[in-house]
């Protein structure tokens, strides 16, 4: 493998934790390079682990006793490990222009024998060692965006997609597992959830895989708003900050798709537009008004969810959603105690939202009346607000002074 350390190179993100001396005595798995063989022996070792009866404690005491070597846990790892070595080491290759390691993965992971492997680990998970998590989730991760980056990307794109149609044959099954996975917060299972995060946003940079998340009212309160309802409020920070990153991806889908693909940008927006439409209520009066930005929401929760909000008003595909927004008394009354929040990152994020109210051309009256009555408060509010930002934002001070203008104009 190249070791240069001075050039990052794809999917170098994915390396981590490949190297492990050969202990245990597991020297065969340590210098194995045949794919199929390690993904039969990850099926096997998996298959004997949940086919244990014996107490856990009870059968590492027999198996001390009688010196049988390492346990099916500890090939486990050790296959995964070198599993997701031998993938990354592959692409690291400058001369290597067959990924022959990642069709050999692909072929066997979707062939009659194993084609249940992937979703058995992933429903597994908690019952896996912390090393073999984090590599089932690196190697899932991997096989899903290999064709998305670096130079080499054509000739992985063709495995990309094959994976991408594997995870789409079993999408419910593999779904639950990645969303319940949220839930595994015990103390030292936290990394479950971190690792089901990064997989359910991989699976949603695939056109293909968010139409089907998002194509019925079910699917969305399956999948989606488990995170507003639980994740994002979960008293483990690491947890709850990944879960909203999950959402904003969601909200947001499309701009990280594989550079210059136009078509697919344009069909995640036409995606996101219907939905947020589709399940108005329940997402932004029910979720996000009530829960993600009331009183009760911690600071992070609040700040994501008006960034989130504000860049889904912006965005010209969600015309419906932003007019059926904006156009609330309920809805500007509460932006508008955001705006004077104790939070200065709070209070910029809310300015964001409440300019597209001022700025909509077709205000109902009811909310042109609130506006219009409290003119000269809001006015003299906005005069002070960031004016240290002014001087270093000429955007920032040009769309405060229209806010401003417009406003007084009423």
């Amino acid at each position: 493998m190249a070791n240069d350390n001075n050039h990052a190179k794809p999917f170098e993100w994915l390396s981590g934790g490949l190297f492990f001396g050969k202990k245990d005595g597991i020297d065969s798995v340590d210098s194995c390079k045949d794919a199929s063989v390690l993904l039969k022996g990850i099926d096997e070792n998996l298959s004997s682990i949940l086919d244990e009866s014996i107490d856990t404690e009870e059968q590492e005491s027999k198996d001390d006793g009688e010196k049988k070597g390492p346990s099916p846990s500890a090939f486990l790892a050790s296959r995964l490990a070198r599993l997701r070595f031998l993938l990354y080491d592959e692409r690291s290759q400058q001369d290597n222009r067959r990924p022959v390691v990642a069709t050999a993965t692909m072929r066997s992971l979707t062939g009659e024998k194993h084609r249940q492997l992937m979703p058995k680990l992933i429903e597994n998970l908690q019952n896996l060692p912390f090393e073999s998590r984090k590599h089932v989730a690196a190697i899932f991760n991997y096989l899903l965006v290999c064709g998305f980056e670096g130079v080499d990307r054509d000739g992985y794109v063709s495995i990309m997609n094959t994976f991408r149609d594997y995870v789409g044959v079993h999408f419910d099954r593999i779904l639950t597992s990645i969303v319940q996975g949220h839930e595994v917060t015990v103390a030292g299972s936290s990394d479950i959830g971190l690792h089901c995060g990064a997989m359910y946003r991989s699976c949603f940079k695939h056109v293909d895989l968010y139409r089907r998340l998002v194509s019925s009212t079910e699917n969305v309160e399956k999948y989606i708003f488990p995170f507003l309802d639980k994740f994002v409020h979960l008293p483990n920070f690491d947890v709850s900050s990944d879960a909203m990153e999950s959402l904003r991806f969601v909200f947001i889908a499309g701009s990280d798709t594989q550079a210059g693909d136009d078509s697919a940008q344009g069909e995640f927006a036409d995606l996101v537009a219907s939905f947020l439409i589709r399940d108005y209520d329940a997402i932004w009066d029910a979720r996000f008004n009530l829960r993600l930005m009331s009183d009760e929401a911690n600071y992070m929760t609040k700040r994501i969810a008006l960034q989130i909000l504000s860049t889904v008003l912006l965005t010209r595909s969600n015309y419906a959603v932003m007019i059926k927004y904006v156009n609330s008394r309920r809805n500007l009354i509460l932006v508008m105690k955001l705006l004077r929040d104790t939070s200065p990152h709070i209070t910029l994020d809310a300015f964001h939202v409440f300019k597209v109210f001022v700025a909509n051309p077709s205000k109902i009256p009811e909310v042109e009346k609130i506006l219009r009555d409290n003119s000269e408060k809001l006015c003299a509010y906005l005069e002070t607000l960031h004016k240290t930002k002014e001087d270093s934002d000429q955007q920032f001070r040009d769309e405060k002074a229209l806010i401003i203008a417009t406003i007084r104009g009423l």
